[in-house]
């Protein structure tokens, strides 16, 4: 049975991150492999915006994310 590509990861991302929110949790922050296209537009889709260019840490290369409350202003 193939699950990828019908919008599980998505919803996971979308409850967690209604769930964050409802908590008071004013951001929310992501680091994906900048390679991995699938994840950004799936992040980008949920409403997280670049937060800079890609940077090297200590467990590979990262795109930093976030994603703030939508009554927040930035």
């Amino acid at each position: 049975m193939e699950i990828l590509g019908i919008g599980h990861g998505s919803a996971f991302i979308e409850a967690r991150m209604k769930a964050l929110f409802e908590a008071g949790a004013p951001v929310i922050a992501t680091d994906p492999n900048p390679a991995n296209e699938r994840a950004i537009a799936v992040y980008k889709k949920l409403g997280f915006k670049s937060s800079g260019s890609p940077q090297n840490t200590k467990w590979g290369l990262i795109l930093p994310m976030f994603a703030m409350r939508k009554n927040e202003h930035r």
